[in-house]
């Protein structure tokens, strides 16, 4: 059974591997990706985390 988990991220580069990384994972059954506050607006985390969202 995959481990239910909830990311939360900036997202700069190198979340965006562990974006992808953990949706790919089988052992991983991620719920949720959240963007907490970094060096970017809201709106360009929100974009930047449903383009690495979508690498997976």
């Amino acid at each position: 059974m995959a481990l239910p988990i909830l990311l939360d991220c900036d997202p700069g580069h190198d979340d965006a591997i562990a974006i992808v990384l953990a949706l790919a994972s089988p052992e991983l059954d991620v719920k949720a990706i959240t963007s907490s506050a970094g060096n970017q607006t809201p709106e360009k985390n929100l974009t930047q985390c449903s383009a690495y969202a979508d690498l997976a």
